[in-house]
């Protein structure tokens, strides 16, 4: 019996046990399904973060991307402007070198066949009429011209354009021979002699008023003249094909009073000198004759001119160019108003 009471309290226990044992598997079992399920909430939430994260990341780096290629076009836009602008300022200075040559190159050429005309009419001239005296040859010095209409008389520099014009003609009507400065220059070396009646017309500074009334007289009796030109007031009036006008050089900024009174030139230091007139020789096509502003020169002033290589320079002292006479301190025939033709006359004669 007692065999029977342990045996149904062992088996009321296993069961028990077993009872036990599924409660705690269930609940180890919930516990898991719950942790499982936080696992899962989470992994979700951290990879919605985990792709928001990554869109945004993606939005700036497109911004970025954006805005890099916006810069690199711009860069590249400012390239392509800066090219275009370098290629632009590069052609420009090649056409500006380009038409300076070829301004220049008219300038030459207009010389040389200037000085090849004239060498025909030289031999003719003094087969014709002989050589030029022992008095030497008479270059003429104007400035100014005035005709009361336009130009009015200042002082006697101004010369009333209808004098001129009687000037002119009376020189063209009885054959009077304009040499060349190379001739000139020949001329003063003692290597050839000119004709009887030869003449050089010499204007200047290069003031308006010459351009205006004097060159259509020069250009209607087919007579050329000289221009020495201020070029820093009227270099812009340079023209090598204006017909029956040499352009040559009275300096660029030098023809202003200086410290002492007197004129810059003589004031100035040797570099100073070599820059002016270097700079006016370019602005007048490549000259080589040159007039002293106020006629004032030292030995400073005429190194200058050799070294720059001016072949002739002209005072405003008086008296005529001969031959063995310093290249650079030649005189001229200054004309001034007033003086009736026949003075005119005597003076060229």
């Amino acid at each position: 019996m007692e065999n029977n009471e342990n045996r149904r309290y062992k088996t009321k226990r296993n069961k028990h046990k077993h009872f036990l044992f599924k409660i705690v598997v269930c609940i180890l079992a919930i516990i898991a399904l719950i942790f499982i399920h936080k696992l899962t909430v989470n992994n979700k939430a951290k990879s919605s973060v985990s792709s928001d994260n990554a869109n945004s990341i993606n939005i700036d780096n497109d911004e970025v991307a954006s805005k890099n290629n916006t810069e690199n076009s711009e860069d590249l836009n400012n390239l392509g402007t800066y090219s275009r602008n370098s290629n632009l300022n590069v052609e420009n200075i090649m056409n500006s070198e380009k038409e300076d040559r070829n301004i220049k190159d008219k300038s030459n050429i207009a010389k040389n066949t200037l000085n090849k005309v004239n060498t025909d009419n030289t031999v003719e001239k003094k087969e014709e009429h002989g050589v030029l005296s022992s008095k030497g040859l008479p270059v003429l010095m104007y400035h100014f011209f005035y005709d009361n209409v336009k130009y009015f008389k200042k002082d006697n520099n101004w010369l009333k354009i209808s004098d001129f014009e009687a000037q002119v003609k009376y020189m063209s009507d009885n054959n009077f021979y304009f040499p060349t400065w190379d001739e000139v220059e020949k001329y003063v070396d003692g290597e050839i002699s000119l004709p009887a009646k030869s003449v050089v017309i010499t204007v200047d500074d290069g003031d308006p008023s010459f351009f205006d009334l004097a060159v259509p007289i020069l250009q209607k009796y087919n007579i050329t003249a000289t221009s020495f030109v201020v070029t820093s007031w009227y270099g812009y009036r340079y023209d090598p094909n204006m017909k029956n006008v040499v352009f040559e050089s009275h300096s660029d900024n030098m023809h202003q009073a200086g410290a002492n009174g007197k004129g810059r030139m003589v004031n100035w230091s040797y570099n100073e000198i070599i820059n002016d007139i270097k700079t006016s020789s370019a602005t007048l096509g490549n000259c080589d004759i040159f007039c002293y502003p106020f006629g004032h020169y030292n030995d400073i002033a005429m190194k200058a001119l050799k070294d720059a290589n001016y072949k002739l320079a002209f005072t405003v002292e008086g008296g005529r160019v001969k031959p063995g006479l310093n290249r650079y301190k030649l005189p001229r025939v200054r004309v001034s108003d007033g003086n009736s033709l026949k003075y005119f006359i005597g003076s060229i004669s």
